[in-house]
């Protein structure tokens, strides 16, 4: 079961759709592929590395079910700055507002503290996923309670979180991210939908990676030609078009010829694919925070070398922020941060030293590893 199957990275689409027809031809395996906004993955677009998918759909008329259940609605909004964003949520008790970037989150954030919004919360990859999960079960409280509730955040939220907000906002991107933020829109139902919305917002003066802003224009062009942003067939239009702008080159599709019998027989290039397909391909690296005593614990139990690596790995896998490696190179060189028992470990648990580098309301600041705390200063 491939749940959020649009999460599947574009860049190794061909490859990862080869390897489930092949499963499923061969190998007597059945794969489900669920999702909101489901990819086109038989579309023509994809040429002869498509799956053949005609008649296989489980849900029983999918255009009237996205009627039957709808839940909100998407506008579009044009730009709106910090200062926009800060008066829209000013007039809405409970309202999430979800942007591009860790950096124009955190900065939205500052400014929302500096008006003096009530209930302002912000969540982050910059905090360690126990302390994200305990924020998200303030979030669900404080909506089921009616108390002020105004979130920022990254697409972090957008697969996988249950919640329910009257309103949001959301920066420019593909339309599966506009969609899914959607569905933390009158989730539950309870709302009109015609008060339900989702406006999308351009953010002037924020650079966006040039992946997400080329999702975006594909999201204005298939905007332009439907005028229901969340209907089955405008997120098909809009995927086919992604396909279509990128090309089979784009979408692995060079890993897939590399298989095919030739000259050199059957001497495939395992280590160079092996190298090229990374489901995760990310240069950041993990820092450990101790946020608890169960964090304390699994790390006082790096230096017992009965105790496996990978029992404490897992254990403290709620407990790490991943970041830049030049940064976390500077953590260490500042004494901010230290491997822990290297003689066993090696360069495996990278350990914050204290929390001083580490916020409540926005996580693990890690620009600031240069700096002194200020009980450093102390004599």
């Amino acid at each position: 079961i491939l749940d959020e199957a649009q999460c599947l990275p574009r860049k190794l689409l061909m490859p990862a759709l080869r390897m489930i027809e092949v499963l499923c031809a061969h190998y007597g395996c059945s794969v489900v592929l669920c999702t909101a906004t489901q990819p086109a993955f038989d579309s023509r677009q994809l040429k002869a590395g498509g799956l053949p998918l005609e008649g296989r759909e489980l849900a029983p008329d999918p255009d009237e079910l996205a009627q039957r259940l709808r839940r909100a609605r998407i506008i579009r909004a044009g730009e709106m700055d910090d200062t926009a964003l800060i008066a829209a949520l000013k007039d809405t008790p409970q309202g999430m507002v979800i942007v591009n970037s860790r950096a124009h989150a955190l900065d939205l954030f500052n400014a929302g503290k500096a008006a003096g919004l009530e209930g302002l919360i912000h969540l982050t990859t910059r905090q360690y996923p126990v302390h994200r999960r305990k924020i998200i079960d303030d979030i669900r409280a404080r909506l089921k309670d009616g108390t002020p509730c105004r979130l920022i955040a990254t697409s972090l939220i957008e697969a996988g979180v249950d919640l329910d907000f009257p309103k949001g906002w959301r920066a420019e991107a593909g339309l599966d991210s506009c969609v899914q933020a959607a569905g933390r829109v009158n989730r539950n139902g309870t709302r009109q939908v015609e008060d339900s919305t989702l406006t999308i917002f351009s953010a002037p003066g924020r650079s966006s990676p040039a992946e997400v802003k080329s999702l975006a224009d594909a999201m204005h062009r298939t905007a332009d030609r439907h005028d229901d942003l969340l209907s089955p067939t405008a997120i098909r239009d809009w995927f086919e078009h992604v396909y279509w702008k990128a090309g089979p080159g784009r979408l692995g599709q060079p890993i897939v010829d590399s298989f095919e019998f030739g000259n050199s027989g059957t001497d495939f290039p395992f280590r160079s694919v092996a190298e090229a397909f990374r489901m995760i391909d990310s240069t950041m690296v993990p820092v450990i925070v101790i946020g608890d005593d169960r964090a304390k614990r699994a790390v006082d139990r790096l230096g017992f070398d009965h105790v496996p690596s990978g029992l404490i790995a897992r254990e403290l896998q709620g407990y790490t922020v991943q970041i830049p490696a030049k940064a976390r190179a500077l953590l260490v060189a500042n004494g901010k941060a230290e491997f822990k028992h290297p003689e066993l470990r090696g360069d495996q648990f990278c350990v914050l030293e204290g929390l001083s580098l580490y916020h409540e309301d926005s996580g693990l600041w890690w620009e600031h590893a240069d700096y002194l705390a200020d009980e450093d200063w102390l004599v």
